[in-house]
This record gives C-alpha cells, structure tokens and sequence, in this order.
C-alpha cells in the first residue's frame, strides 16, 4: 500500500507552485520594463531625424510638421478617442473632456511664454506639454501587455515605439522652426521620452499608484482635444503659410 503524501508535502507543492508564478510575474515585470524604456527612447530618434539634419530648410520642417500633424489627428481619432470610449465613460463625458482640451489650448496660446511674445516659441511648448502628458499612460502599455505574454508585450512596445518617432519629430521640428538650437530641442524632447519613461516606473514600482479606468479615459479625451486644437490652429496653417511661401520664392 502506498502511503498518502504528508500535508507538509502537500503544502510544499503548492508553496512552490506560487513560487514559480511569482517568479514568472517578477520576469515579466522586469521585461515589461525594459521595453516599455525601449519603446519610450524611440522618441529620441524624431530628434535625430530632425536635430541631426545639417541646415533644416523651412520646406523641408513644414512638410514634416505637416506629416506629424497628419499623424497626430490619427492617433487622436483613432487611438485616444476610442481608448476613452472603451474606459467606461460616454460619449457626452468624452466631448466634454475633449472640448476642456480644446479650449485649453486657445487660452495657452494666447499667453506670450516667451518676452518676445513669439507664437512659434508658445507652440513649442503646448506641444511639449501636450505629448507629455499623452506619454505617461503610455509607459503602462508594454508593462500590462507583457503581463499577459512576451510577445504581446513587444508587438504593443514596437507599435507604441513607431508612433513615439513622430512626437519626437513635432517637438524638435517646431523647435528648429521657432529659432531654438539643437540642444534646447534635444531637451525638449527628451522631456517627452521622460514622461513615458517615468509612466512606466511608477507602474513597475507600484500598481496602486494606477489611477482608474475612467480616470485614464478623461485624460486620454483631454489629450485628444489639445492634440487636435494644436494641428487644426497651429501645425496645419503654419506649414500651409510656409509652403504656399516657398512656392512664390
């Protein structure tokens, strides 16, 4: 007759199961991290496109602004919009917090931030703010995707690192445009990467530091109205104004 296992051995088994979950939960923290810190330093490489090109002509900065202006109506239509709508609010909380985004925008434009009172140095700025605070949820993405498998975690990273090189092409393309050197729109852009960098810290660190779904839905919405004012009032009739220059010269 072979003997019952012992409760001790029993409950070892089961000790070591949760062992091995944990650990597995540990590794996919670890290299959730890691590609959420890749996806977040694509940003860098708009920099590079932009920042590194010897002498950047105003046609060749407005075709791009013109191109990330393009991008940006995408992902606010495409992305924030409908990531809002999924969080649990309704359609009438949406508007409402895409329409405080827009109005936001108007009134901090308006606001001369440099003493020259420079329009294009303003818009440097609402741009900064804007994908900054667009980056911070973001760095939760390959985190939680990670979570569920590696290669869901790198496919979201490589989507979220495609997206991330034109944020960082309007920041240092404005930049360029506005008179700033090429170092101020290295930090600039840099304070973008930052942003995604430390959305992601904060959930490696710590889940409770995640607010809630809706709490996520009325930020997504407010950063959907900014993006969407900045191309419409901005970005779209800067480059047309210079383009049309351009063709006249």
């Amino acid at each position: 007759m072979v003997p019952a296992p012992s409760l001790c051995a029993q409950h070892g088994g089961c000790s070591d199961s949760k062992d091995q979950l944990e650990v597995k939960d540990i590794t996919s923290l670890d290299t959730g991290l890691l590609l959420a810190l890749a996806s977040g330093l694509a940003t860098l490489i708009g920099w590079c496109v932009v920042g590194l090109r010897k002498n950047p002509s105003e046609r060749f900065v407005a075709i791009t602004l013109l191109i990330v202006a393009i991008v940006m109506l995408t992902i606010s239509t495409g992305q924030l919009i409908p990531s809002a709508l999924d969080s649990g609010l309704d359609k009438t909380q949406v508007a409402i917090a895409t329409t405080v985004g827009l109005f936001l925008v108007l009134s901090f434009s308006s606001i001369p931030l440099q003493r020259d009172g420079s329009r294009a140095k303003n818009q440097v700025l609402l741009i900064t703010v804007a994908l900054s605070f667009h980056n911070l949820p973001e760095g939760a993405a390959p985190i939680g995707a990670t979570l569920v498998n590696v290669q869901t975690g790198i496919s979201t990273a490589i989507v979220l690192a495609l997206h991330n090189i034109p944020e960082g092409i309007a920041i240092s393309a404005t930049a360029l445009m506005a008179g700033y050197g090429r170092r101020i729109a290295f930090y600039l852009t840099l304070t973008a990467t930052l942003a995604e960098i430390l959305g992601a810290i904060a959930v490696y660190l710590s889940k409770p530091l995640l607010q809630s779904e809706q709490s996520v839905g009325f930020l997504l919405s407010g950063v959907a109205g900014i993006m969407i004012a900045i191309c419409v009032k901005e970005l779209i009739p800067h480059s047309f104004k210079v383009l049309l220059r351009s063709r006249h010269v």
